[in-house]
């Protein structure tokens, strides 16, 4: 838990409620916080020879494939996915590629670098978003050129490479996957244009469960998430977000996440919730089905 990341305090959080869970069923944890000093995890982790690492980061580090490939050379099994599956996923251009390889409709997008040209062929509003990033954190709504031009400066300051992507309007549909099957859906409804780091953390956006859609559309995000899932070889859990676009008839796939947030506002325990599975009842599913590839 912990990390260098953006999305450290998500992580905190994360790991904080699921050492809580476990606490309560008599587990003996050891509580990894991940700094800078990533050779001193390593000798931790050695040291302490874990039966099973529970991967409660969120970010670059833990989300992308390097600690799986840590602990997989470790030989140590860990929850969530994989190293290669996990470095796709993080990597939000790329997946996108596989996804419309698969049928999956995804929002047009470019990638942008700094003091990079480009050329714009995807017409205003653009989303600007982290390549590689999550939580939202440093997403930005785009509605022309002048503010383009202006917040890439400022985007710049704290990234490397992003990804400018069409704005899709209308609903906010995310779907959860549990033991590689649908779990359930959930509408967010936000003030804000989209659901970003605000609406997820701090002024929490309502969620609707199950929400009403044509039975054609609820199909198609079903198979979508499904295919999403399984195209990039995730393992047991991950949740997919969308777009439905009501005037187009259209759903399109955001982007897929093999770590889904386990904190007290996340939406796969909510939805969990809703069949009768509860947080402690979720997190030992999760850790039952550690591996190591």
């Amino acid at each position: 838990m912990g990390g260098n990341s953006s999305e450290r305090k998500i992580s905190l959080k994360t790991g904080n409620q699921v050492i809580s869970s476990f606490q309560k069923k008599n587990y003996t944890v050891k509580k990894f916080i991940i700094g800078k000093n990533l050779k001193k995890f390593v000798r931790d982790i050695i040291e302490f020879s874990p039966n099973i690492v529970f991967n409660a980061l969120h970010g670059k580090f833990g989300e992308d494939g390097q600690v799986q490939s840590i602990l997989n050379t470790l030989k140590i099994p860990y929850t969530h996915s994989g190293a290669f599956t996990s470095s796709i996923a993080m990597n939000k251009y790329f997946s996108k590629i596989i996804f419309s390889n698969f049928g999956i409709p995804c929002p047009k997008g470019i990638i942008v670098k700094k003091d990079t040209k480009f050329t714009l062929k995807i017409p205003f509003p653009l989303v600007l978003k982290p390549l590689d990033g999550g939580s939202s954190i440093d997403v930005l709504l785009i509605k022309n050129n002048t503010e383009l031009m202006s917040k890439l400066s400022d985007f710049f300051s704290g990234n490397k490479i992003g990804m400018l992507e069409e704005f899709i309007p209308g609903r906010e549909i995310t779907v959860g996957v549990l033991d590689n099957k649908i779990l359930g859906s959930i509408e967010i409804i936000s003030n804000e244009s989209f659901y970003n780091y605000k609406s997820k953390y701090i002024s929490v956006a309502k969620h609707v469960l199950s929400p009403e859609l044509p039975e054609h559309i609820k199909k198609k995000l079903s198979e979508y998430t499904l295919t999403a899932h399984k195209s990039i070889g995730c393992n047991y859990l991950s949740r997919a977000d969308f777009r439905y676009n009501e005037k187009k008839n259209q759903v399109y796939l955001l982007e897929i996440n093999t770590q889904p947030g386990l904190t007290k506002n996340s939406l796969l325990p909510e939805m969990a919730a809703d069949i009768g599975i509860n947080f402690d009842e979720l997190c030992s599913k999760i850790v039952e089905n550690a591996r190591c590839e």
